[in-house]
């Protein structure tokens, strides 16, 4: 990176201009869908992507491993085909992508990796009594149009698990919101669900089969709408779908030996190792007979040991307790209506500790409330949201002594996958960056990526989101395409973003990287960095472009870009 002494501010009007509050988008690439919207691993397959400004595409941003850009195929203004090597141990799941042309960089859409053979809907099917036969261990891609209902049938015989996951929302298309039921041939409903915790607002559904014979399953909009966007892939078989992993998380390095609960055949017990760093938040899929579901369950992975609750501990005076020294991490299933679990620590005087309780977080759909107590007196503090659906709260113990944790349901709701997880982690100042939102677009992905004609230059707000540090920052850019540089100054203790330029050599090659942009603390004695975390808004809708479903992304799309025909020079009256 080079910077310099005078502002970047000087740069901001610069390319792509700004034309009556709106950026000039004539040779901005757009994708809005890509078809089909997912395939089977360790295959084979050509995919389109549609949209406008097409026909100059040189190739794609894959944000993720295991999909390889075999060639690119034929192009026009409105479509690219494009054919992809999946390979056989790619990551099940979402995998986001970009196009880059001569001219610029799309938006983001996704593209979904599955376990299963592809087959497609099949016309009529609309019939409770004409549904379309399918095989297990399949997925289905297929349309929901207005107040359309799909049927398919399967047999099974007696005992066996029959499980339906849907993607829909989670495609990334549009506000689409399936539902998805099992019936038997006398059209009773045997098992139905719309909204999930674990898969959002996506549906997924299991039972045992009562008896030999066939099953029908229903996949319909929820409120029986739909449209030309109700796309959907449903996961058809035996596999298992549990709905939480307990415990809900371990300490890094170690084996986890968890349970994977909410499967309609009971639990599922399971040796997990873990990543020997603390990293957040990581996809675990359960395995049983050799067959897994489309989608992960989560867990957390953090640097403290775990304590399980010992029931019962719903009241103060059977509180679990532990002689784990601070920092740890406690761990616990909110099980029924009105439970409440209460554990027991020490502390220290002046001790501090950021005490979260991961719940949503790991796709539990516990609404969890956290309060923390004098042993055996008074409420020290307490909380319910915070900066998203789960709580967390800062605490100092005031004195030696015993103090008292409290973990519920904010509705009083609970279930046999209601679990959670409460850490205590030393308080500690933490970064990241990300471009903020253009105002005029709040929740959209406006200039979320950064294309540079040669010769010319492009600027940007970097956003450094401090906690619990306010000092200066410094920006690197890691991984920028060969003839682009980045401009900037240092990141003032005072303010929380900074213009960037990022500048092409008029010889620099039209080419693409995924690049990494990382704040690290300007006074060396402050061991403080992180990297790139954007948001990108997929599905928005009402009120007010309501942001419905997201991805995050950790690196930063850029691309030197082919000369455009003008220049614009600000003259200083």
């Amino acid at each position: 990176m080079r910077t310099t002494s005078r502002s970047a501010l000087a740069f901001l009007v610069s390319l792509p201009v700004i034309l009556s509050g709106r950026p000039a988008a004539a040779e901005t690439p757009q994708l809005s869908r890509v078809s089909p919207s997912g395939a089977e691993r360790g295959t084979l397959v050509e995919i389109t992507l549609t949209g406008a400004r097409l026909k100059d595409s040189l190739g794609l941003f894959l944000y993720k491993p295991g999909l390889e850009i075999l060639h690119l195929g034929e192009a026009s203004d409105t479509s690219l085909k494009v054919c992809l090597s999946i390979a056989a141990d790619c990551p099940l799941g979402e995998h986001p992508l970009r196009i880059r042309t001569a001219t610029g960089i799309s938006e983001l859409r996704t593209f979904w990796v599955g376990p299963f053979p592809v087959a497609d809907e099949v016309e009529p099917n609309s019939e409770f009594a004409k549904p379309q036969k399918i095989e297990f261990e399949r997925t289905i891609v297929g349309v929901i149009q207005n107040e359309d209902v799909d049927y398919f049938s399967v047999t099974a015989t007696k005992g066996q698990r029959i499980t339906a996951e849907v993607e829909g929302i989670r495609l990334g298309v549009a506000l689409f919101d399936p539902y998805v039921a099992i019936l038997d041939t006398k059209r009773f409903e045997l098992a139905s669900s719309d909204d999930t915790a674990l898969l959002l607002q996506d549906p997924t559904v299991s039972l045992i089969a009562p008896e030999d014979g066939t099953y029908i399953l229903q996949v319909r909009e929820s409120s029986y709408g739909g449209g030309e966007n109700g796309s959907y892939r449903l996961h058809v078989g035996t596999f298992p779908r549990p709905l939480a992993v307990y415990p809900a998380g371990g300490k890094a390095g170690e084996t986890l030996e968890a349970t994977f609960v909410g499967d309609v055949k009971g639990p599922i017990r399971q040796s997990i190792p873990l990543p020997t760093q603390a990293s957040g938040r990581i996809p675990v899929f359960a395995c049983e007979n050799g067959k897994m579901p489309p989608s992960p369950n989560y867990v957390r992975i953090s640097d403290y040991p775990n304590l399980l609750e010992v029931e019962p501990n719903n009241d103060r005076a059977h509180a679990t307790k532990t002689d784990l020294p601070l920092p740890v991490a406690l761990n616990g299933i909110i099980q029924e209506k009105g439970d409440q679990d209460w554990f027991r620590f020490k502390a220290t005087k002046g001790q501090s500790f950021e005490i979260r309780c991961h719940a949503r977080s790991v796709r539990s759909p516990l609404d969890a409330v956290l309060s923390v107590w004098q042993a055996g007196g008074a409420q020290i503090a307490a909380n319910d949201d915070q900066g998203g659906l789960d709580p967390a709260l800062r605490f100092s113990a005031p004195a030696d002594g015993e103090y008292e944790v409290l973990v519920a349901d904010h509705l009083g709701s609970g279930g046999p996958a209601y679990v959670y997880r409460v850490e205590f982690a030393p308080v500690q100042p933490s970064v990241f960056t990300h471009i903020p939102a253009y105002d005029r677009e709040p929740r959209g992905q406006t200039r979320q990526c950064v294309a540079v004609p040669k010769g010319n230059r492009f600027a940007t707000w970097i956003r450094v989101n401090r906690t619990g540090y306010g000092g200066d920052m410094n920006l690197a850019f890691e991984g920028l395409p060969a003839g682009i540089t980045a401009l900037c100054d240092p990141v003032a203790a005072a303010v929380d973003r900074v213009p960037v330029v990022f500048e092409a050599a008029a010889d620099a090659l039209v080419a693409g990287s995924l690049a990494g942009v990382i704040a690290t603390a300007a006074d060396p004695s402050v061991k403080l960095s992180g990297g790139f975390q954007q948001e990108v808004n997929l599905v928005l809708g009402p009120p007010n472009n309501t942001a419905y479903y997201a991805t995050t992304v950790d690196k930063l799309a850029v691309t030197v870009a082919e000369e455009v025909p003008f220049k614009i020079r600000i003259v200083e009256p």
